[in-house]
């Protein structure tokens, strides 16, 4: 895959937006840096990206607004992504670092140029990212701002972020990932769990702390976020979330009382 092939496959991600003028200019944002993968989760109407407002402001970018795909939930829009940059300044104590623009951009880059999906996640316009939906993704970017008055515009956010890509790009000089990276790993020849499938396999696990009476699902405390970080830092296959997915139906289905005839005869006094 190519450089210009990397900027190409990344995607941009609206999570509920509610103004067709912000989805055309984001669409406009996007094309003048060389993306062209645009997704809305949950946008205030389904018909968003065909408003005139969004067709007007999106001003010869009406291509990326055509081909924007609209889906019903964050885990599905990223569901051929193995990692998700989420933007937002909201600090969490157990969440992933933070980076700037320009390092999410560096890293972002390598990752598609070795065949790994990214994508890069902003919130709805007043209200940004929820605490779930940040707990989704497995990287955290933030904009340098005035903290006096931090607020950008939905389509500003994605500008500087898309600049940040397209110079990086520019200099021709993508880093290399490092032995134990995602990318190594899928050198190697291993297949990346996508973010769905690892949000996937973090609820199921939590199902399984609650089937043992591990956690109570009305206070569960911090282990939310605490499994959330860990799984965000490390790389994981399918084959390894399959297995794990496994283990814990195996487990529920134990609790349950569903055992298998030999289980039976195990449990005979």
């Amino acid at each position: 895959m190519t450089a210009a092939n990397s900027l190409e496959s990344i995607s941009i991600v609206l999570v509920k937006t509610s103004h067709p003028g912000n989805v055309g200019s984001v669409a406009r944002a996007m094309k003048t840096m060389g993306l062209s993968d645009l997704r809305l989760v949950e946008p205030k109407t389904k018909e968003i990206c065909s408003a005139e407002e969004a067709i007007s402001l999106a001003s010869g970018a009406s291509d990326v607004l055509e081909q924007a795909r609209v889906y019903d939930s964050l885990p599905d829009a990223l569901a051929d992504r193995s990692v998700a940059f989420a933007l937002s300044a909201r600090l969490r104590d157990l969440g992933p670092s933070l980076q700037s623009p320009q390092e999410a951009a560096k890293e972002a880059l390598c990752l598609t140029g070795s065949g790994i999906g990214a994508a890069f996640v902003f919130g709805a316009e007043r209200t940004g990212l929820s605490n779930d939906e940040l707990l989704v993704c497995n990287r955290q970017v933030t904009i340098a701002a005035n903290p006096v008055y931090s607020s950008l515009n939905l389509s500003q956010a994605v500008q500087i972020v898309a600049y940040a890509l397209r110079t990086e790009w520019a200099t021709g000089e993508l880093a290399v990932a490092a032995e134990g990276s995602l990318a190594d790993s899928v050198r190697q020849g291993g297949k990346l769990a996508t973010v769905k499938a690892v949000a996937d396999l973090q609820a199921h696990w939590l199902q399984a702390m609650e089937a043992v009476d591990f956690i109570n699902p009305d206070k569960p405390k911090k282990v939310v976020q605490r499994l959330a970080r860990m799984l965000a830092k490390t790389p994981l296959e399918q084959e390894e979330v399959d297995m794990l997915r496994g283990f814990f139906s195996d487990v529920i289905r134990v609790v349950d009382n569903r055992l298998y005839p030999h289980e039976f005869e195990r449990k005979k006094p």
